[in-house]
């Protein structure tokens, strides 16, 4: 029955995520979505360089106090050692399998969004940057990528951090009714942030401009904008290509690892067992 509570609350999570999922929005990207100005509705045209500076640092600041609280939350402070006497079953088999993992892509997400802003922010105060409609269309037009990439990584960083303060809760008290009462609070909390990412998504620029209705837009408009660019010959990079297939088949030998570990009810092999005797 505690099982499937938290199986029911992670999967109104995913739910939340994909509520409303329009794939033709999420494609026709922000400018596909900018309106048509009149001549009674055109902007003048203005220096946003420090208005967008200011944007990278307001999402480069949290991104370092994540990353640094997330090194010992999942690296330095393992979980809770199993039960000898009470075999865990597969639903805690798989979230101790999946702590690690989010622990691992939450970190690094946060970091690849500190690098994201770091740079585009040295390059707003080096480059002569046009004049722009608004400090959404500057950074439309010269920080897309830079811009999208900072913002995913920081909410999917910012999520598994949630999901991993619920894991060792829940851990912590070997489940139960403390456990998954506790473990539901964080997941509470989980699906509020959600909500409020889906509406500053779906909001946009406040004239139209937005990159989908939801979180899920926000990623997808990414990964997209990201291998767009990675593998377009005129852009072509040759390093992000390597880390998108690295991550790529990474991912795929984690989940196959993950599936068989937790449909295996055997313990470990000896051999791992003697490397800790």
């Amino acid at each position: 029955m505690k099982s499937r509570l938290l199986a029911v609350v992670i999967s109104c999570c995913f739910a939340s995520m994909s509520t409303g999922f329009s794939p033709r929005a999420i494609l026709t990207g922000a400018t596909r979505n900018m309106p048509k100005a009149s001549p009674s509705t055109t902007l003048q045209l203005a220096q946003y360089g420090p208005d967008a500076i200011s944007l990278f640092n307001n999402m480069k600041t949290p991104a370092s106090i994540i990353a640094g609280a997330l090194m010992p939350l999942g690296f330095l402070n393992p979980l809770p050692m199993k039960n000898e006497e009470k075999p865990e079953g597969s639903f805690k088999r798989g979230l101790r399998l999946s702590y690690q993992v989010v622990a691992m892509l939450s970190l690094l997400s946060e970091l690849i969004s500190v690098m994201w802003a770091t740079v585009a922010v040295n390059q707003l105060t080096e480059m002569q940057i046009a004049p722009a409609e608004s400090v959404w269309h500057l950074l439309i037009r010269d920080f897309n990528v830079p811009w999208l990439g900072t913002n995913a990584h920081f909410v999917f960083g910012m999520l598994g951090f949630a999901y991993m303060l619920a894991c060792r809760t829940y851990f912590h008290y070997d489940g139960g009714r403390m456990g998954t009462g506790i473990a539901g609070l964080a997941f509470s909390g989980l699906l509020l942030m959600i909500s409020i990412v889906n509406r500053g998504v779906s909001s946009g620029s406040g004239q139209g401009l937005r990159y989908g209705r939801h979180v899920g837009g926000l990623f997808y408009s990414y990964v997209v904008k990201l291998m767009q660019r990675a593998f377009t010959a005129r852009t072509f990079g040759p390093l992000e290509v390597g880390s998108i297939v690295l991550a790529a088949t990474s991912l795929i030998s984690i989940v196959t690892a993950m599936e068989r570990r937790t449909n295996n009810t055997s313990e470990e092999p000896d051999s791992r067992k003697a490397e800790f005797e």
